[in-house]
Parts: C-alpha cells; structure tokens; sequence
C-alpha cells in the first residue's frame, strides 16, 4: 500500500479523531467551570460572555500563520494526521520541526521521495512525545498554582504580587516579540510598531465605545499584519 494511501486512510482518520473529541470535550468542561468560578469571583455572565467573543476575535489574527503552515503539514503528513496535532497544540511549525527531527533520526527527510512508512510512524512519535511534557506539567502542576500565589499573598503584600505577575506578563510577551523583532528585518518591525500603534488608538481615542474595545488586540494584529505586508 503506497504511503499517500495509508496517512489520508479511513483508519487514520477515525485513529486521529479520537484527540479531536477530546479536545473538544476539555474545551466544553473548561467553559463550563469557568461560567461556574466566575460566579464566586463576582463575575456576571454577561462579563464571561464579552471576554469569550474578545478572545475568539484576538485569535483570528494568530490563525493565519497555522493555516500556512497547515498546508505544509498536509503534503508530508497527510490531512488526518495534521488535523489531529493542529488540534492538538496548534503550532505548526513546532509540529514540522518535530516531524523533521524525528524522520532524520532514522535517515529520511520531510520531502517526496525519501519519506516513508518507518519516517512516518517516527514522526508520529516524535510528535507526540514532544507535546506529552507540556501536558504532564499542566496536568501536575496547574491545579497548585492557587495555592502557590495565596501563600506569597499571605507572606508578602498582596499589591506586590499582583505587580509581579503583571510584569512577569509583560516580560513574557515582550520576549515572544524580540525574538520576532532582532534580526528579522523590516517587515516584521512595522507590523509590531503598526499594531502597538493600532491598539494604543483604540484603547484611548475610543475608550467610551466598550463595544470596540473587546476585538482590539485581535485588529490591531490583523492592521499590523496587512500593512507590513502590503509594504513588503
């Protein structure tokens, strides 16, 4: 049986459908706790309802860069199999350099011709064990975070930790974004200063209008995305 017939087979599709429905399935038991939480924390539905709509609309912008990759992923992996891992943890290219490392492991390459059914079963290997740390970690250690931020706001000033954390955000975020800014070039310099302009109009000259305020971080991206692409 060729390669191309077994990784878009039924089987591999009813194989990998399997993460699919679980995702989904920790998606809904996610929404559901945390509709329940807000209650205790004295949030309103209506609340919980605009921070979801801002979130879907935030992630539009992170989408487009996937979906190139996913094409990618379909030509060497098959369409089950990149269904499967872009639903599981969603960075494409993480995904390809996985699926890449793994095949070299046993001499082959993510190209026609020399991938095949033994690089295949690699990659699928690779993949998965790179992602089983990540989710050892949430599953061991997320339920402890609470515990662990109520016994520093116990021990220090609470206004401390709570700057802390903020600044550990920004420290994060200001991180992704060099790594995307020193020696990148242009391009990638003007879609940030574009949308760090874009977000900085929104959330002043239309801080009145909520309404506008809840996709800002998702249109500022999607500003930045197009201008630095349309200069290019």
């Amino acid at each position: 049986m060729e390669l191309k017939a077994i990784i878009n087979s039924p089987g591999l599709w009813i194989a990998s459908s399997f993460m699919v429905i679980v995702v989904v399935a920790q998606s809904i038991i996610f929404i559901r706790a945390a509709f329940k939480e807000a209650k205790n924390v004295g949030l309103t539905r209506e609340q919980c309802v605009r921070g979801m709509r801002s979130a879907m609309i935030t992630a539009i912008g992170p989408s487009f860069s996937p979906v190139i990759i996913l094409v990618g992923l379909l030509a060497v992996l098959g369409a089950p199999t990149a269904w499967m891992r872009m639903n599981d943890i969603g960075a494409g290219r993480t995904e390809l350099a996985m699926a890449n490392a793994a095949a070299s492991v046993i001499g082959a390459e993510l190209q026609a011709g020399n991938f095949t059914i033994e690089a295949f079963g690699a990659a699928l290997w690779g993949m998965a064990l790179n992602n089983l740390g990540w989710m050892v970690v949430a599953l061991v250690l997320t339920h402890r975070m609470a515990k662990a931020v109520n016994l520093l706001n116990k021990k220090y000033d609470p206004k401390w930790i709570k700057l802390m954390m903020a600044g550990a955000t920004i420290g994060l975020f200001a991180y992704l974004l060099s790594g995307q800014l020193v020696g990148k070039g242009s391009p990638n310099i003007t879609a940030a200063v574009v949308s760090a302009g874009t977000m900085l109009f929104i959330s002043k000259a239309l801080k009145k209008y909520p309404k506008l305020q809840e996709p800002a971080l998702g249109i500022s991206m999607l500003v930045g995305m197009f201008v630095a692409t349309a200069i290019a």
